[in-house]
């Protein structure tokens, strides 16, 4: 198995330092076949780690998501303005599980009543150090559709969305929802809940 001890970093060069922070880095690494590659130059987007949490209301079958307007979206055929579960970043010397909570209560203004965590994994290796931590949520869904949430001071607009679970799988198959947070959280839900033959259409 190929690590960390494989990878020499021949420089690495920050080259912006705004709402995100790239790098410019060149390197050689170790080849499957034997030996070591030319010198490799990539752009990194250090992003950090943040967390999603998947919301269920457990009595009216129902997820929440949020809905608000995404700049990597920009360009989408359909609408900047995504569907996703809440997520944040986490800050240094913050807790995961904390960080959800919070932006739980930011976003949608309730927070869930229990955590837990189903995994970890990176959103886009190719260009981003991103990672996401995904919970699930257990969340009394009651008068949250269409309350209208966000810190001003982060320029957030959101939208809270109460919707049936299975319509909301259905969504990540017809494109209405298309954040990869989102759709992974919701087949992971549709599996616990074992709709996956009624919501999956080959």
């Amino acid at each position: 198995m190929l690590t960390h001890e494989n990878v020499k970093i021949l420089s690495r060069k920050l080259v912006t330092t705004g709402f995100l922070k790239i790098f410019k880095i060149e390197l050689t690494h170790s080849l499957f076949a034997g030996g070591e590659s030319s010198m490799v130059r990539r752009e990194l987007m250090e992003r950090g780690q943040a967390v999603a949490v998947v919301l269920f209301d457990e009595l009216r079958k129902k997820v929440v998501l949020v809905e608000q307007f995404r700049i990597g979206a920009l360009e989408d055929p359909l609408s900047p303005w995504l569907l996703e579960f809440p997520a944040g970043v986490v800050k240094e010397g913050e807790k995961d599980e904390e960080v959800a909570l919070r932006e739980c209560e930011e976003e949608i203004g309730r927070k869930p009543t229990a955590l837990y965590r189903i995994t970890n994994c990176y959103l886009s290796p190719g260009g981003s150090s991103e990672r996401i931590t995904i919970f699930y949520g257990l969340i009394d869904s009651h008068g949250l559709d269409n309350t209208i949430k966000g810190l001003e001071c982060e320029h957030e607009d959101i939208r809270v969305r109460v919707l049936d679970v299975d319509e909301a799988v259905k969504m990540t198959q017809d494109g209405r929802i298309r954040n990869a947070s989102t759709t992974l959280g919701l087949f992971w839900l549709a599996n616990k809940l074992g709709l996956t033959s009624e919501v999956f259409v080959p």
